[in-house]
Parts: structure tokens; C-alpha cells; sequence
């Protein structure tokens, strides 16, 4: 089956993704600043990271999510009629996002540089519509290898009644200055006997779609001269967007807890993509999942249990 996306999203939608906005202009001012220091000053930066257990955590009460917004987004993911006075988990990105760049920009890296890829969720419990809710964003890990800084981040969203009802991490490297060693690719498993769960499409504005029911106006995701100018050459969808889409595509409770690496991005307007799951679970519970578009790509993959 075809999951069609969700009609047009309003501009003013804007009005409620404040948030995420300031703390946009925030990383980007103090990467301004931070690109005109001394190159050996950037280094000596870089060169030891603070430990993670260093940046305190942040704690933050926010209103419910306003109702258009939730139905907008529901609708975009193609899972109108399943959300009945709950939250979709996967919409932790809206709420999440500003933590996760406040927290970032104690981290002595170029921010703009940095890349999502993945997330990991738990989900405890449904979220409640129309509630406020209790977050909690915390850095679980810095590592610098191989001339890359690799961070997780741990977002929980709860409420005062339930304060762990959806846990999500936050996968992310960055370049850091200097040489890097080459790597060599790891060996890649045998390729179950994929079962399509389903299939999406993208299409050209789902970029701004996505962006204005979540604030994160990355221009690569909605501007074309700038994104034909990225390393992506053309648009490409969020990587929350894809996750929520290819989610989507599953039975309603098909899974509790589901871990996803971004491997290539979805590049709008584009073929359609199938969401395939292996036939059979591993012996802790896990099956595999992946996003496949055109001559076979991998868009993500990971796993569901």
C-alpha cells in the first residue's frame, strides 16, 4: 500500500516552532564566532573533548503541542485516524530539537557541521494529546576516532504523572580538524529474505512540509540553489521525516522500540521506496528494517522489536 503524504501545511505553523528557531539563530551565531578563531585554536578545542558526564542535563516543562500542529503532522505521516488523544512518538523531533542544540553548543565543535546519523526509541507508554510535557536531554557519549567526534544524546519526554514514557537517542558525528586515517568498511551481514511492509513517496515540498511542523529549517531541505550547493546536491528529507514516514507504513503497534542509522538521504520529488522488514526476528526479539529506494538503495536501516 501507498502511503500518500498529507496535503499542503500551513505557513503559520511558524507561530508555535519559536523554539526551535532561536536556538537555530543561537548555533549559528556562535558558529560564526567560533570560525573566525586561529585554525591551531580550533585544534587545540578539538583536541579533548569535556566528558559527557561534565554538561549538566536539562530539564524543561513545555506546554502541550498545540492541536493543528499534531493534526498537520499526523496527517503529513499518512496515519490519520491513528492517533486517537495520543502523541506520535516520533514526533519527539518538535519538541526535542531545541535541548539538543542548547546542549550542543557546549561541545567545543563546528556545529553546522554536525550530522545526524540515527536515532534509537523507546516507547514505555503513549503520549498524552493535549497535555504538558515533562523532557529531560542529557549528553550519554563523546568519543573522538578516526578524525570524528561521535555524540549521543538521550531525550526523555514524559508527563508529571509518567515522567518516562518515550525514550529517544540522538546518534550524531562531526568532522574534526585535521588528517583523517582511512577506515575500512565493516563486513556486511547476509541480507535476510526481505518482506515489504510498504511503500512512500517523497515529494518535492515535503522539505518545508517537515520543516514547519518541526522548526528545523535546515536550507538543504527546502531550498534548492543552497541544497544544489550541499554535498547532497539537491534537496533531501529530514531524517526524522523519513523515520516517521517508513514507521508509518507499519501496523499500528507493530513495535516498542526501534533503532535506525541513517546511511543515505532521501532526495525529494524522487521513486517510491519500499519499507522491508526480515521475515523473522533474531534471538533477542529484533527484526531487521531497512528503507529501500531505486536500484536498490539503502536510505536506512535498522531494526524493531
Amino acid at each position: 500500500m501507498m502511503a500518500a503524504a498529507g496535503g499542503a501545511v500551513p505557513y503559520s505553523l511558524l507561530r508555535h516552532q519559536g523554539a526551535m528557531l532561536r536556538a537555530t539563530a543561537r548555533m549559528l551565531l556562535q558558529a560564526a564566532g567560533r570560525s573566525v578563531l586561529p585554525s591551531s585554536s580550533a585544534r587545540r578545542r578539538a583536541s579533548a573533548p569535556p566528558p559527557a558526564h561534565a554538561i549538566a542535563p536539562l530539564r524543561r516543562r513545555i506546554a502541550a503541542p498545540p492541536a493543528q500542529l499534531v493534526e498537520h503532522y499526523i496527517r503529513w505521516c499518512g496515519a490519520a485516524g491513528r492517533y486517537d488523544g495520543e502523541l506520535p512518538p516520533h514526533m519527539v523531533s518538535q519538541w526535542s530539537l531545541p535541548l539538543v542544540s542548547e546542549l550542543l553548543m557546549q561541545l567545543p565543535y563546528r556545529l553546522t557541521g554536525i550530522i545526524n546519523q540515527g536515532v534509537s526509541m523507546i516507547v514505555h507508554g503513549p503520549l498524552p494529546r493535549g497535555a504538558a510535557l515533562m523532557l529531560h536531554a542529557s549528553v550519554e557519549q563523546v568519543t573522538q576516532a578516526d578524525g570524528w567526534a561521535r555524540i549521543v544524546v538521550a531525550i526523555v519526554t514524559g508527563t508529571a504523572q509518567e515522567a518516562r514514557l518515550v525514550e529517544t537517542r540522538l546518534h550524531m558525528r562531526v568532522r574534526l580538524p585535521g588528517p583523517r586515517s582511512a577506515r575500512k568498511a565493516p563486513a556486511r551481514p547476509p541480507d535476510p529474505a526481505w518482506r515489504n511492509a510498504g511503500t512512500w513517496r517523497a515529494e518535492s515540498s515535503d522539505g518545508l512540509r517537515f520543516s514547519l511542523l518541526t522548526g528545523d529549517f535546515n536550507p538543504i531541505h527546502w531550498c534548492g540553489p543552497l541544497a544544489r550547493r550541499s554535498v547532497f546536491g539537491a534537496k533531501v528529507l529530514h531524517g526524522f521525516g523519513s523515520l516517521a514516514r517508513s514507521c508509518e507504513t507499519l501496523a499500528p503497534g507493530s513495535f516498542r522500540e526501534i533503532e535506525v542509522r541513517f546511511l543515505r538521504p532521501v532526495a525529494l520529488d524522487g521513486d517510491a521506496l519500499s519499507v522491508q522488514l526480515a521475515p523473522e526476528a533474531d534471538t533477542d526479539g529484533r527484526r531487521a528494517l531497512r528503507l529501500v529506494g531505486a536500484a536498490d538503495t539503502v536510505h536506512l536501516a535498522g531494526w524493531l522489536r
